[in-house]
């Protein structure tokens, strides 16, 4: 194993990048919620309140660690780790600064591949609030099931819309195809799959899993100390995926020009600058509307998003085909 692959795994664009940009990402949440309910936010730990994602984090690990008598303990203690480990694993398959973490480990439906990874760290999450044997984890753990299993369908159909445009099922190819991004060229496709996206993060108005007016907490309600750290750190690093998945599929991931002649360090700029805009628009979406009830996400899914995904493919493909019949009558 070389240094330079132990570099990119553990640092940048690896593990350490990662978790860093989750922080980032946690404080840039806090601080658009809080604008929008006319507070301050985060204002002492660092510059602007900049570490005090890091600040809760490490708080957490200090904090008393309990494990319910009755809960299925190894699922209890053990799911979140397994769930964050998945998320961030999902990660090191996107070109971050020019390539994936894993250099030259990019293959022909690596895109498939990232999306089962997000239903198995999801099905994890389930068996958090499940072993705690709790009546509202429980509740909340059959709410993401539910709710998951549900919106996965339309967030898998409107990821192929992409790959119809890029022939292809691989993220780099994908990003790389991207002249001008697919988010303008299909734009219908674009705001479902943010929608969709919405309910997959488990954001308002898709925060029934862990709604605290009706179930305290939903499957994190027992979690406490660091287990609860994690999770929170599973959710955070959820967030950042699904908006490094966006990019990478609607916004032309992490390319854009190129400054001072260094390449990689502009690609894992403009990475980030699309992500924390995605990130801007799933949270300013969290403000404004109010949770729907268990029964409208359902009923939103199956009567609305899926039917519209399935037409937002299909109308993809018409343009898809379109293009090829212009391009061979001009030849």
């Amino acid at each position: 194993m070389s240094l330079e692959l132990v570099f990119r795994v553990l640092v940048f664009p690896g593990f350490t990048f990662i978790s860093l940009l989750t922080l980032i990402c946690d404080w840039v949440e806090r601080k658009i919620e809080a604008r929008m309910q006319n507070r301050m936010g985060p204002t002492y730990t660092g510059k602007a309140g900049i570490l005090q994602p890091f600040a809760d984090f490490t708080k957490l690990l200090a904090k008393e660690d309990i494990v319910p008598r009755d809960s299925k303990k190894i699922f209890f203690k053990f799911a979140p780790i397994i769930a964050f480990s998945i998320f961030t694993f999902a990660i090191f398959f996107m070109p971050i600064d020019g390539a994936n973490v894993l250099t030259n480990s990019s293959f022909e439906g690596d895109l498939v591949f990232v999306l089962s990874l997000v239903l198995i760290a999801n099905f994890f999450l389930f068996l958090s609030g499940w072993a705690s044997t709790n009546p509202y984890s429980v509740i909340g753990a059959t709410r993401v099931l539910t709710q998951f299993l549900g919106y996965d369908i339309p967030l898998f159909i409107l990821a192929l819309a992409p790959a119809f445009l890029a022939n292809s099922l691989s993220f780099s190819t994908i990003a790389s195809a991207q002249n001008i991004p697919f988010a303008i060229l299909i734009p219908w496709a674009f705001i479902l799959f943010i929608a969709t996206l919405q309910a997959e993060l488990e954001k308002d108005p898709f925060d029934i899993p862990h709604a605290e007016t009706e179930i305290v907490g939903g499957y994190e309600t027992e979690y406490s100390g660091r287990r609860l750290a994690f999770l929170k750190l599973a959710k955070d690093t959820q967030i950042v995926l699904g908006a490094a998945i966006a990019v990478e599929l609607y916004l032309g991931g992490p390319y854009g020009p190129v400054l001072f002649g260094l390449p990689e360090p502009s690609y894992a700029l403009w990475f980030i600058v699309k992500v924390l805009f995605v990130v801007l628009i799933t949270e300013y979406l969290t403000c404004v509307f109010a949770r729907l009830r268990i029964d409208q996400v359902v009923v939103g899914n199956w009567k609305v998003l899926l039917p519209l995904s399935i037409v937002s493919l299909m109308l993809t493909i018409a343009v898809v085909v379109f293009s090829q019949l212009m391009g061979q009558g001009m030849m």
